[in-house]
């Protein structure tokens, strides 16, 4: 009988994937990394030879005992006991420092890790994450692909992922029902058009992908309740040179946000 993982934990045993995953988030000497979740250790070990620094957070005491013991002679690896959710960032990545965030995240905590890593964006060169692949695929589609949605519009608008290979249930322990496949993701900078209120912006994104089939010009005017009429939103939306009738799913990160700035100052709904 294979026994169950914990708070939904599947554990990445493939040795050789093991590999790549460190070598793709490209892990110099130099550089610091946070290790979410690092349950068994099986990435960890990966990691400590390649970083100057590994912290490595891990919620459950039976795998943090463990690796106590068995990581015990390499002095570049701190291990806190804790939530990644819940732990106090500050602690974790010493002010001006930035870190590289590497880990097999639980496919249940997914969404929450995301918002996280975006929280703390400023300290985060970049990421790389073992996700469910279906996630992965809508986190790195383009616009007019069947996978490209919401969660596409909003990644790709604050930074630039990569859909890096896929990875088969069968190089986890015990094997989870579906595949998985790595996704690597640098922060820009500075978004290529400035949003105010980003919170916002997110918002408004869920609500005109709420119902993709409808047209955009439809979208919006439920959207804003009353506050333009059907007409009005489209007379603006052919003014910016928009078709009214266009689908959601045909527009880029970009233009979303342009969409956003144009009609933000009848957005009542969402504040």
């Amino acid at each position: 009988m294979v026994k169950r993982p914990r708070r939904g934990q599947v554990f990445l045993v493939d040795n050789e994937i093991l590999r790549r995953v460190a070598d793709t988030a490209g892990v110099a000497a130099d550089e610091t990394v946070v290790e979410i979740g690092m349950g068994r250790g099986e990435l960890t070990q990966h990691l400590v030879r390649r970083a100057r620094e590994v912290v490595a957070v891990e919620v459950e005491s039976r795998f943090v005992d463990v690796a106590a013991r068995d990581f015990r002679e390499y002095d570049n690896l701190t291990i806190v006991r804790g939530d990644i959710l819940e732990v106090d960032w500050a602690e974790l990545v010493p002010a001006g420092r930035r870190v590289v965030v590497v880990g097999n995240v639980p496919f249940y905590i997914t969404g929450p890790i995301l918002k996280l890593l975006a929280v703390h964006r400023r300290q985060i060169s970049r990421w790389a994450l073992t996700l469910q692949k279906e996630v992965v695929a809508r986190i790195c589609a383009a616009p007019g692909e069947k996978a490209y949605g919401a969660l596409s519009v909003k990644m790709q608008f604050w930074g630039e992922p990569y859909y890096a290979f896929e990875i088969p249930a069968e190089a986890f322990d015990p094997k989870p029902d579906v595949d998985a496949a790595l996704v690597t993701y640098r922060y820009y900078e500075e978004p290529v058009v400035a949003v105010a209120r980003p919170d916002i912006f997110d918002h408004f994104v869920d609500f005109v992908f709420g119902a993709r089939r409808k047209k955009i010009g439809n979208r919006l005017a439920t959207l804003l309740g009353g506050a333009l009429s059907s007409a009005e939103v489209a007379a603006k939306l052919r003014d910016a040179g928009v078709d009214p009738d266009a689908r959601p799913e045909r527009f880029s990160p970009v233009e979303f946000a342009k969409l956003y700035s144009l009609f933000r100052p009848y957005i009542d709904v969402l504040n």
